[in-house]
């Protein structure tokens, strides 16, 4: 019932396809009623050909369907001559098929409609909590996993709907139906059947328990697989030098059999729910057949009445077995909106105050102010105070995990200051919008990210509606335009995942060029220049300064020799800043950036000599 509840937010706006639909299902059990009701009186026509036998008891009576005809059609009917009467219950029968066959595609061609839409929202609500999420968020989950939740369980969810909840409304209708007929026909025997009903679903709640369960944990397993399999092969290249191609394959069987042994467990409780639906079914077919006979024998009653009867019940059984399917779709589906509701129930770390306002222009300054910085508990800075004026060039030095990304992270907020403040104009950046912070800030990463589209759209990712003009000058610029009109469709060659297709100093120009185009005031630089050969870095390194030009930049320095003109560079240890000043300046205090610069400047100049094995 809670996955139900879960979804009347996606249903609610499908109310009128939902009616139209629920409408046709109404049609749907009224007509197979009708079908259970004509069996007998079909049948006992057939054998005397009398049309009275179809309208009338044995004893005279009507029927129960036909005393809400009007009194002269009845007589209309009964005068019939043998001819038009021998054409009057095929001609019934037709009718009735085209009527149930008009509303049961209706009826499937609306819920399809309906469940798609869910589908759509579901998958939508999940993407846009994906993308509201902080880095912290996805620190601690498998993209793959992730991957899963957003198109595996999105689909069952939909199955759940149109072959799940589609069901339970349409099918106890039929079974509703059938029963009111029953009831019109003889209320004694149809409170015997309505008895035995119950009976027969009880068992269905307790296989559905056990199969969300089962269907949970097989998800589970289905999002490892999903993120070895992600792994894998995003980092094929890897896996081939390292040649642990086993090693994966390994990793995959182990989720693989998890998988497999959960969805045995699965086909199990399908295949005892079955034979236990069909032996209770069948009990109670038996124990009704019996009446019926005993009945007929005993009170000289009329074979069409409990034929019509006996067919009804038999008919319960197709809708009563549908609905035992049904709980495999609800059951995998109630698993797999728990994982996508995770996802869109879970609160990002970084929101907008609700008093926030829109961060006005960039104009003087951005200052950490004591900032302290803590990850799950561990201490990460401590005592960080910088300011980076208009126009000025900042760069953080240090070793590895001295801190420097996590200074620049917390900029655009992808984390917040544990204590002490980062402002910019005077305003703390906590008490903006994301959207206007993000804006006036542009961020050019080591890892430079491009997506598997054209040049062009990668360059003009941050402003998509920029002209080709505008995005040949930004290339330029960033002295790219040379390669990218080698390419074999200059900027419309799509480049590949995560732009495999170019070398590493092809892909950190086209960021730079996208950079350039959404043209902020505020730069975080990640300058990693230490994988490129000497003509790429030559290249990257006009662009860098190409883009630095006029702007507010943090630059990560990676190789000190880059950051020589810098206004500011600031050297941190262990979380502190230890240092400050100028290229100049740091050198005659011969610490820290001495050290430093000192150590890279050796590794620069002289060849690795590594020991000869004797």
């Amino acid at each position: 019932m809670n996955f139900l509840k879960r979804l009347l937010p996606y249903l609610k706006p499908q109310g009128g396809t939902l009616a139209l639909a629920y409408a046709c299902m109404v049609v749907l059990g009224i007509t197979t009623a009708f079908y259970a009701f004509l069996a007998g009186p079909a049948l006992k026509f057939v054998f005397t050909g009398n049309i009275t036998d179809v309208l009338r008891s044995s004893t005279g009576e009507l029927r129960s369907v036909w005393t809400w005809l009007p009194n002269d059609w009845i007589v209309s009917i009964e005068n019939l001559d043998r001819t038009w009467a021998l054409l009057t219950m095929p001609l019934l029968i037709v009718i009735t098929a085209i009527i149930k066959g008009f509303a049961q595609t209706g009826q499937f061609s609306m819920l399809g409609r309906v469940s798609q839409c869910v589908l759509r929202r579901m998958r939508a609500d999940t993407f846009d909590a994906l993308l509201r999420q902080s880095p912290s968020f996805y620190s601690k989950r498998a993209h793959g996993d992730l991957l899963s939740r957003l198109t595996h369980d999105a689909n069952l969810v939909e199955q759940a709907v149109f072959y799940g909840c589609a069901p339970l409304l349409r099918e106890p209708l039929v079974v509703v139906f059938l029963l009111i007929f029953c009831f019109l026909t003889d209320s004694t025997l149809a409170l015997v059947t309505f008895v035995t009903v119950p009976l027969a679903v009880l068992p269905l709640a307790r296989f559905a328990r056990w199969l969300k369960r089962v269907s949970r944990r097989g998800q589970d397993y289905q999002g490892a697989i999903n993120t070895t399999s992600y792994e894998a092969l995003a980092g094929v290249q890897v896996v081939q030098a390292f040649g642990t191609e086993a090693n994966e394959r390994d990793k995959l069987d182990r989720a693989a059999d998890r998988y497999y042994r959960q969805m045995l467990k699965s086909y199990f409780i399908r295949a005892v729910r079955t034979p236990t639906m069909e032996i209770m079914g069948a009990l109670a077919l038996a124990g009704l057949l019996g009446l019926l006979g005993y009945w007929v024998q005993t009170k000289n009653a009329d074979p069409a009445h409990f034929i019509s009867f006996f067919v009804a019940v038999v008919m319960m059984y197709d809708p009563l077995k549908k609905l035992g399917n049904v709980t495999d779709y609800l059951a995998n589906g109630a698993a797999a909106s728990d994982r996508i509701f995770e996802v869109i129930d879970h609160k990002p770390d970084i929101i907008d105050q609700p008093n926030a306002i829109a961060l006005p222009p960039f104009t003087d300054r951005v200052e950490f102010k004591n900032v302290t910085f803590a990850y799950n508990s561990t201490p990460v800075l401590e005592g960080i105070d910088l300011e980076l004026r208009t126009g000025n060039v900042v760069a953080l030095v240090g070793s590895s995990g001295a801190g420097k990304t996590t200074v620049a992270n917390l900029l655009p907020r992808f984390y917040d200051v544990t204590q002490g403040s980062l402002t910019i104009d005077g305003h703390d950046i906590r008490e903006v919008t994301l959207a206007s912070l993000r804006k006036q800030i542009s961020v050019v990463s080591q890892d430079t990210f491009l997506f598997n589209t054209s040049v062009a759209e990668n360059i003009a990712y941050g402003q998509p509606d920029a002209t080709a003009e505008r995005v040949r000058e930004v290339a330029r610029a960033a002295y790219a335009e040379e390669f990218i009109r080698a390419l074999p469709k200059g900027y419309d060659t799509e480049i590949g995942e995560r732009g495999v297709m170019l070398s590493g100093g092809q892909r950190q120009r086209l960021a730079i060029a996208r950079a350039l185009l959404r043209d902020t005031p505020l730069l975080i630089l990640d300058e990693a220049m230490s994988a490129l050969d000497i003509e790429s870095e030559r290249f990257v390194q006009r662009a860098i300064d190409a883009l630095m030009v006029g702007r507010t930049s943090l630059v990560i320095a990676h190789r000190l020799t880059t950051i020589r003109r810098a206004n500011t560079i600031a050297v941190l240890q262990g979380g502190r800043i230890v240092e400050r000043g100028r290229h100049d300046e740091l050198l005659a205090l011969n610490g820290e950036y001495a050290r430093l610069y000192a150590m890279q400047f050796q590794q620069d100049e002289k060849p690795e000599t590594l020991p000869v094995p004797e």
